[in-house]
């Protein structure tokens, strides 16, 4: 029998009848109250078959044996449920205590749970302690059918279970029994807690023990309630026509609008709902909407921003467009002006006024792609998918690892809170003035769907100007391509911990999480690195900030258990930067420092040297130091000295270059330190090498604020703001060289580095560089006893039979004879006449010098084409990579054992080997199948507009035969969305296609 059950507002379909239940009992037949009877917290997981049985393990956070024997009694089959969509999963309840002492299990009546505090074996004190239970539930809802107690105190005795739709009471009738919750409608969903309490009837010991419960997982599928709202008049609106709808125009200068949620809309106080505001997207500013919510009585409580939204910026676009809100904790009690329930306005308004053509509420998250995506809180799941390790994540020896920001932000990314670090305001709209950066980033190689334009700014050559986000997933993973295209290991992500910044207090973290997929994918490792700048001086406070937000890193977010997340000595690597540069004391920074060496971690301090005793012993704390911006070879030298008398190592800093001229709004070349041409970093590169440091650190990646970066660049910038004869600001250039130059001698400082180039502080020409790994389809085979093979097998024909082994904590293979064979899948290359272009790379155990290291492809010309580079192994130690890339691959299965390559390790020699990768290029470069489509208009030719920002260009010819292409260099306009050329103006027969240059 069916019956529909209303609880706080929500319809929900109830079984009555518990045909299908699973019953928890809380029995203690091994635990006398004698000997102990804490519990810890309480993790019940119940796991369920295909027919629907449930099966419960238990467990508990205490260590003594007799305590878990006594849980481990509840184990075993405990029922059944009625939800089919769970069946094959597992779900959990974790129970602690709330207000006491620990969660206890009595011996009294047969066993129940308590709490400690005022009666060790009891749930007592009302409104003070409780039993709480928080349901971790994938599909359904947890419907509590009945509650049992015993060892019931006194005779007045009311049970008070607490929920997120209410509270129910039931007065206790005997010293022990069962409380019928069916009818009740009582739910719960995944992340809802239940308190289990006493009401207050003024007895000071009227307590009970929880005895156990019973419970099925029904079908949570709820219809979503919807309501379309009117604007109230508090602030005075009209009522207009544009653009063939009526809308809403506020009175107000800042487009202010309130809202009252009529009764009838049945949502429940304290579980988010989500409001849908249509408005047209012209001129600039950023819809902002608070509500009256349930965390509190106080004005930010009456008016609590929206946590989550999308689509909130007005950028000019035109048309109307759909902006979402979620209001996670709301009240709507009338308590905002002219008892309204919430408001929304404008933030940095341009004067244009905000038109609203529809708002409606509902208790359902609306279906918007980037509206899931901002809910999602992906940071809180551990990285599920493809992991490609091409770097050892075992030591930081013979890395070269970079600093990475990742704080860029664009209006309607999945933060949506507008404009971040590339000018003075989030909301504003960006011209000449607004600009804080002091490079423009190099676009082509980036995703159209990832670029923002910037406002109505265009490049000196007419182009307009467009911006990336880190918020998206495809440009970090982007950013850390180039990476490892161009050798550099792995980054440090920057992370800004403050009181509203950080994870623990509910920070959103999408770069984190953005960061670690990235590596993943991209084969890089990565650690964290906490900037402790904004961190309150304040000691209790910082402390339980940073405390606080590692524990989460750890128990939410799990990023130590990630397989790319880097260690040293076997402990997972964080580096602290500020102490020592900021306003902290050093009793603050100790404390801090003490605590994270006692997690078991592995500390690297970045700071500006001081000669300070107490600073000195702060330094001492870690396992190695960075001296930011150190630069003289003699004084690194002098530091490295004192770490090495201290048991410590250094972590020298690299960096390009200095220029924050825009971000000061100073005139060039105030405060400004010149690139040289890439000299100025290869001197800091060659520092770090010559003064006998095992890695090195880059600074920064992607800090274009203050002419930092490293990542490219390009000399088509915007003009520097010049108003009358107020004139300041500079953007920096590459100085006639490749963008990309930055990146290749990081790659060069690591083969320096590492013993595979000479050490020498002359910079290198660019003939002198290894050309970029390819990055596009790979294959890879991860060698030892029993061989990982992704696309890319290992035959051992006679003369290349291998022996699988560990070497330097990893599975690797060596060779029996002279020869590693390796073929690919012929789905990914087979054959290719025309030649195939790809990277071919191994990383091999450096154990002794001189070991010579050949590559022999099959390629157009011959089977074992013997390519002219030679690594030579150094001899350093340490897991080391070298790649060859070739341009006339056939791989056509032609060598021993049909396979497609070969690694001559010659003189008799042995090498152990525990990875082999190919990568095919990620585009060829030229003409291209996928170029985008050009069309005639009117005398001319048109094309989409984000194809030239992302690097095509328009190329003609005269001649088809001659193939001889040349880029059009002037008369091209831009307007609403495409470029146009008035091909016919010039008067001559050519020919036209769009090109672009292979990715870097």
């Amino acid at each position: 029998m069916k019956q529909g059950i209303k609880w706080a507002g929500i319809w929900v379909l109830a079984v009555v009848a518990a045909s299908a239940e699973v019953s928890v009992d809380f029995f203690n037949s091994t635990l006398p109250q004698s000997t102990t009877n804490e519990l810890g917290t309480l993790t019940l997981v119940f796991s369920v078959d295909a027919a629907g049985v449930v099966t419960l393990d238990a467990s508990t956070t205490r260590g003594e044996q007799i305590v878990i024997d006594a849980v481990d009694a509840w184990d075993g089959a405990v029922g059944s449920i009625g939800h089919s969509g769970a069946f094959n999963t597992s779900f959990s309840l974790v129970l602690d205590d709330v207000g006491g002492s620990g969660l206890k299990l009595t011996d009294n009546g047969g066993g129940g749970l308590g709490v400690g505090g005022q009666n060790a074996w009891r749930i007592d004190r009302p409104g003070i302690e409780f039993v709480s239970a928080d349901a971790i539930i994938p599909d359904g809802l947890l419907a509590l059918n009945s509650v049992a107690w015993n060892h019931r105190a006194n005779t007045t005795v009311d049970m008070q279970l607490t929920a997120p739709g209410g509270s129910l009471t039931n007065s206790l009738d005997g010293l022990e029994g069962t409380w019928n919750l069916v009818g009740e409608g009582l739910r719960l969903q995944s992340g809802q807690q239940l308190l289990f309490g006493n009401a207050d009837l003024g007895v000071e010991n009227d307590g009970y023990a929880l005895a156990g419960f019973s419970f099925d997982i029904i079908d949570g599928t709820v219809a979503p309630e919807t309501a379309d709202l009117t604007p109230d008049n508090q602030t005075s609106y009209t009522t207009q026509s544009f653009e063939g709808r009526t809308v809403w125009v506020s009175d107000s200068a800042d487009g202010q609008l309130y809202f009252d949620v009529p009764g009838a809309f049945g949502f429940v106080p304290g579980q988010p709902v989500y409001v849908r505001i249509e408005y047209h997207d012209s001129g600039y500013g950023r819809l902002f909407a608070e509500y009256d919510s349930t965390l509190g009585d106080a004005t930010a409580d009456k008016f609590q921003d929206a946590e989550t939204h999308s689509r909130s910026s007005r950028v000019g676009g035109g048309g109307f467009v759909y902006s979402y809100q979620e209001f996670k904790s709301p009240l709507f009690n009338g308590r905002q002006n002219g008892g309204n329930d919430f408001r929304f306005k404008l933030q940095s308004s341009d004067g244009t006024p905000l038109r609203i053509a529809g708002v409606q509420i509902s208790t359902a998250p609306y279906a918007d792609e980037m509206f899931q995506l901002a809910l999602s809180e992906p940071w809180l799941e551990p990285y599920a998918g493809e992991v490609h390790d091409l770097v050892d994540n075992t030591t930081l020896a013979g890395k070269v690892m970079t600093g990475y920001q990742g704080w860029f932000g664009a209006p309607n990314d999945v933060m949506d809170s507008g404009w971040n670090h590339w000018g003075r305001g989030s909301n504003d709209k960006p011209d000449e003035s607004w600009m804080t950066i002091d490079a423009w980033p190099y676009l082509d190689d980036y995703d159209a769907e990832g670029l923002y334009r910037a406002g109505d700014l265009l490049h000196q050559d007419g182009r307009p100007a467009y911006l990336f986000s880190s918020r998206d997933p495809e440009t970090v993973q982007r950013h850390f391509r180039w990476m490892r295209k161009h050798g550099i290991d792995g980054a440090y992500l920057q992370y800004f911990v403050n009181a509203s910044r950080s994870g623990a207090n509910g920070g959103k973290q999408f770069v984190l999480n953005n960061v670690r997929e990235a590596a993943a994918k991209e084969g890089r490792i990565w650690a964290l690195e906490y900037d402790i700048s904004g961190l309150s001086t304040d000691f209790n406070e910082a402390m339980d900030i940073m405390t606080n937000d590692w524990n989460w890193m750890v128990n939410e977010a799990h990023i130590t258990d990630d397989p790319r997340y880097a260690r040293e000595d076997g402990k997972p690597v964080v580096f602290i930067w500020g102490f020592g540069v900021r306003d902290h004391s050093p009793a603050l920074a100790n404390a801090v420092v003490d605590w994270f060496a006692a997690q078991n971690l592995y500390l690297i301090c970045g700071t500006r040297w001081k000669s300070e005793p107490e600073w000195q012993d702060h330094f001492q704390r870690y396992d190695q130091l960075l001296i930011w911006m150190e630069r003289d070879l003699g004084t690194l030298a002098s530091r490295k000295a004192a770490l090495d008398s201290w048991g410590m190592k250094i972590l020298p800093h690299a960096w390009p270059g200095f220029s924050w001229n825009n971000l000061q709004q100073t005139v060039y070349p105030y405060q400004h330190t010149a690139r040289d041409g890439g000299q100025f970093y290869w001197d800091r590169l060659y520092n770090a090498v010559a003064v006998g440091a095992d890695q090195i650190f880059l600074g920064m990646f992607d800090e274009y604020d203050e002419g930092t970066a490293i990542m490219p660049m390009q000399d088509n910038h915007p003009n520097i703001y010049s108003e009358g004869t107020n004139t300041w600001g500079h953007y920096i250039d590459n100085e006639g060289r490749d963008p990309f130059w930055y990146l290749q001698l990081s790659e060069a400082a690591r083969e320096m580095l590492n013993g595979q180039r000479p050490v020498s502080a002359t910079l290198p020409l660019e003939s002198e560089i290894t050309p970029a790994a390819y990055a596009g389809d790979d294959a890879t085979c991860y060698l030892g006893t029993n061989d990982v093979v992704t696309g890319l097998s290992h035959p051992q024909p006679p003369d290349g039979v291998t022996d699988g082994l560990v070497l330097g904590n990893q599975s690797c293979r060596t060779n029996g004879a002279s020869y590693f064979y390796f073929g690919i899948d012929d789905a990914m290359v087979y054959a290719n006449t025309a030649g195939q272009a790809a990277t071919i790379e191994l990383e091999y155990y450096d154990d002794a010098p001189g070991k010579t290291i050949r590559l022999q492809y099959d390629g157009t010309s011959a089977a074992y084409s013997l390519h002219p580079d030679v690594e030579i192994t150094p001899g350093s130690g340490g897991w080391k990579y070298y790649r060859w890339n070739v341009a006339d691959g056939y791989f056509g299965n032609r060598q021993n054992g049909l396979s497609d390559f070969r690694i001559n390790i010659t003189g008799g020699n042995t090498v152990a080997i525990r990875r082999v990768s190919v990568f095919l290029p990620e585009e060829q470069g030229g003409a291209q199948a996928d170029a985008p489509t050009i069309e005639f208009a009117d005398t001319g030719l048109a094309w989409p507009e984000m194809s030239d920002v992302t690097g095509w260009r328009l190329f003609e010819s005269g001649n088809l035969a001659s193939n001889d292409w040349t880029e059009v260099g002037s008369g091209l306009t831009f307007t609403n969305g495409m470029v146009l050329y008035d091909a016919l103006a010039t008067n001559e027969a050519s020919f036209y296609q769009l090109r672009k240059p292979a990715k870097k």
